[in-house]
């Protein structure tokens, strides 16, 4: 396994050093951008959000017990919905979930993401090693809590932000070798980073990424937990119909919290794309950790227990966004192991598997990353 070692240092050169004893540094790898002042100018493409959303309004709109299937049929239950889909698949076992249907939001203006594009990483490595067949990232750095944390979105289409900021806090740990914790929040991406779409109707990730780089990005906890600067500010979703709107882009940190906004506020080194790879891809989550990763998402996606998902029934509802942690095989079949944003009811404790190596719904298309700034 061989990768094409280019060196072209841009905007977003790796010059500074991760500190002493990073993973990088241990490792012995070093990894670089190739990049062109087109790919790395943020610009505001966005078209207006209330345009965009209603494209998918009939997404959240549609009552729990009309279930489309992509056939020109409606089943009239999730538990019928659910029936079907197990019908149907092979890999993976669908289940009814404790919420409705449209209570599971996405977050990614899938039009729009690829106007924004971060540069290429490429990995230069002294030492060649074999890739295990199953890995997860949970195990590797057992020393970092956030790894085993499942978020929830509530009825914000925030996924772009929350998977985004859940990898970035997981990367600082594993950088620092577990010696720096610090929870990354949502909450300042969504309100203060206008660039990266609009709040919760929608992102895009590479953007995340690029505020991190250039702005820095503030702490933030559970939904109540009144951790970090700023803590989530939406809890589940509660009833039909439920719609969270943007919150306010407030420069302070919330009472109780002792330090300034300013000085909470944490910096990325680098922001990048992992090229459309199976392999770069897990040598990516293997040596620097869990990557965001987004796909197009269908309405069985949401009805899923256990196995690999392999889209079979329903239609499409959106695009998503979610954390990479990990491979392998089951049943023969290769899959990703990702963490979602729907808590920890959703799915297997919050997590899911979803078919590898073959660009499934455009899944190993849209991974990016980045690199913390220890300062």
């Amino acid at each position: 396994m061989a990768f094409a070692l280019i060196v072209l240092i841009g905007v977003f050169s790796l010059q500074g050093s991760l500190g002493t004893g990073s993973a990088e540094n241990k490792l012995g790898l070093k990894l670089v951008v190739k990049t062109s002042d087109e790919d790395t100018q943020p610009q505001n493409y966005y078209r207006d959000s209330a345009s965009y959303g209603s494209r998918f309004a009939d997404s959240s709109s549609f009552a729990p017990e009309f279930f489309r299937t992509g056939h020109g049929n409606v089943l009239t239950s999730q538990a019928a919905f659910v029936e079907a889909i197990n019908n149907r698949s092979t890999t993976w076992k669908a289940g009814v979930n404790p919420q409705r249907n449209d209570q599971y939001r996405t977050g990614v203006l899938s039009d729009e993401s690829m106007k924004f594009q971060l540069p290429l990483g490429f990995v230069l490595k002294k030492d060649e090693q074999p890739l295990p067949m199953s890995f997860d990232a949970r195990q590797k750095w057992s020393y970092c809590p956030s790894m085993n944390m499942v978020h929830n979105q509530g009825c914000c289409d925030s996924s772009y932000a929350v998977a985004a900021v859940s990898t970035m806090t997981d990367r600082w740990c594993v950088h620092s070798e577990g010696k720096a914790q610090f929870n990354f929040g949502a909450y300042d991406v969504l309100s203060c980073c206008h660039r990266c779409g609009f709040g919760c109707d929608g992102g895009v990730p590479s953007a995340v990424w690029h505020y991190w780089v250039e702005n820095g990005i503030t702490s933030g906890g559970a939904f109540g937990s009144h951790e970090g600067c700023q803590s989530y500010p939406f809890d589940v979703c509660k009833k039909s119909g439920d719609s969270n709107d943007t919150p306010r882009c407030l420069r302070f940190c919330q009472p109780g919290y002792n330090v300034t906004y300013p000085e909470d506020k944490h910096y990325g080194r680098v922001a990048y794309t992992v090229p459309k790879d199976e392999e770069r891809i897990m040598y990516e989550v293997f040596n620097f950790g869990p990557a965001q990763a987004t796909f197009t998402m269908y309405t069985d996606f949401v009805q899923y227990k256990s196995g690999v998902y392999r889209h079979t029934f329903g239609v499409r509802v959106g695009t998503h966004s979610v954390k990479v942690m990990g491979w392998g095989v089951e049943n023969d079949i290769k899959y990703w192991l990702c963490a979602n944003s729907w808590g920890a009811q959703w799915g297997d404790g919050g997590f899911f598997k979803i078919v590898r190596g073959e660009d499934h719904l455009s899944f190993e298309t849209n991974v990016v990353a980045g690199l913390p700034l220890f300062r």
